[in-house]
């Protein structure tokens, strides 16, 4: 299963202290893929001050996780939800309305629920 970590949900891990690694796991019984966006990789990369230290903090966590990068064009939700969609895969994250949009489509989600821990929809 292919599990795409939006933007917000990559910064999760340090905002928060939960472990969206160890959590996903417990959502979804099969196999994990995870794969982030070139779109969203592009988004943490400009970010500034304190995020942009977190950002790359988390760049260098997913490549040590073995986390793919799928180079796709377009805005990044605009990307998700197309690449969801065509994948059959699952999207990490806390855009309401990207959830949204999403969910019309047939895609589930997975988020972060009272700031403690994740829950899929």
């Amino acid at each position: 299963m292919k599990v795409v970590l939006d933007s917000n949900f990559v910064l999760v891990p340090i905002q928060f202290k939960v472990d969206v690694f160890g959590e996903i796991p417990r959502l979804i019984d099969e196999k994990i893929e995870y794969v982030v966006l070139s779109p969203c990789v592009d988004e943490l990369k400009a970010l500034r001050g304190r995020e942009k230290i977190a950002a790359s903090t988390m760049l260098e966590f997913l490549k040590k996780k073995g986390v793919k990068t799928a180079n796709v064009s377009g805005r990044p939700d605009d990307a998700i939800v197309e690449y969801a969609a065509k994948n059959g895969a699952i999207v990490c994250t806390n855009d309401k309305e990207l959830r949204q949009r999403l969910r019309e489509k047939g895609v589930k989600t997975i988020f972060l629920r009272k700031k403690s821990f994740l829950a899929v929809n």
